[in-house]
């Protein structure tokens, strides 16, 4: 037996079966019978030669042979699909795909609901997945089609396709009723009081404002360090500490802290919208980047 004999759903079901190494599952996955796959995997080892999954105990685990063929059975199955993408018409009314991005807790804070409202108007029958941000598997994730854009600060990723979505600055935030009122906040009120940090790296208790305050010959306090922004409001409106939040987290919670404009040069930061090139020409993907692109211009 050669591949002519073969076909496109013999190679689908030999990346199922390496995937979950498992005749049940790898049926469950692509719709068919126990039996049918069963089949399927007979077929595959005559055609390769080689037992593709052997017995490990009380589970199958994929060869020597099957697993050097696993990524680039992959990537050809990837580019095929990208193929029949391209060349289908997309219609944002009627699709069912499922929509997925990966962002930090700041983008998912100020984009997932606004994304959710225009997905009911536009794409009303299309799913959305919010996805959390880990730098070590972003590249296999959008590699491996686990996610289609990533909304992300300060990633190199040389391969993917990049292009800026969000620009933001900071606001100093404080408590409702706070001692200081609601003056202009000073350097001498901002570096007088308790600070809190939000250290998306987990227990700094340095950030971009106190590089600019020593450039300035000043200094401040901070006496907790958080690892979200999304935690700041709730503590900040319960103590007398003040907090430089991103302008769009500190709107979100108006009703809880008042917000002012810092007393120096605020620092600030991009976030950039990646996807990899083998979605570049994808109608459905173009689309979803559009939107999202549209209204992060917005927000």
């Amino acid at each position: 037996m050669d591949i002519k004999q073969g076909d496109l759903g013999l190679l689908l079901a030999l990346d199922a079966l390496l995937d979950e190494e498992s005749v049940s599952l790898a049926a469950n996955r692509l719709g068919i019978s126990q039996p049918a796959m069963s089949a399927q995997l007979k077929r595959l080892r005559h055609l390769f030669n080689d037992p593709l999954l052997t017995p490990s105990g009380r589970r199958l685990v994929a060869t020597s042979r099957a697993l050097s063929l696993q990524d680039d059975l992959k990537r050809h199955l990837q580019d095929l699909d990208a193929l029949v993408r391209e060349n289908n018409a997309f219609d944002s009314s009627t699709t069912r795909k499922t929509f997925r991005v990966t962002g930090t807790d700041y983008v998912h804070a100020v984009l997932a609901a606004k994304l959710e409202a225009r997905f009911r108007s536009r794409a009303p029958n299309a799913r959305l997945a919010l996805l959390s941000f880990d730098p070590k598997t972003l590249w296999p994730a959008l590699e491996d089609d686990k996610t289609d854009i990533a909304l992300v600060t300060g990633m190199a990723l040389p391969d993917a396709k990049a292009q800026s979505a969000i620009e933001e600055d900071f606001r100093v935030i404080q408590r409702k009723g706070h001692p200081r009122g609601k003056r202009k906040m000073t350097l001498s009120a901002f570096c007088a009081a308790p600070h809190i940090l939000v250290s998306p790296e987990g227990g700094g208790f340095v950030g971009a404002a106190d590089k600019v305050l020593a450039a300035m010959g000043r200094s401040r306090t901070v006496t907790v360090s958080l690892p979200s922004f999304l935690l700041a409001p709730p503590l900040v409106a319960r103590s007398d500490a003040l907090c430089l939040l991103p302008r769009r987290i500190a709107d979100l919670h108006a009703d809880a802290v008042d917000a002012f404009d810092p007393p120096f040069p605020s620092p600030t930061f991009r976030v950039d919208m990646l996807w990899h090139p083998r979605r570049q020409n994808d109608p459905a993907h173009i689309w979803f980047r559009g939107e999202v692109k549209a209204l992060a211009k917005r927000i």
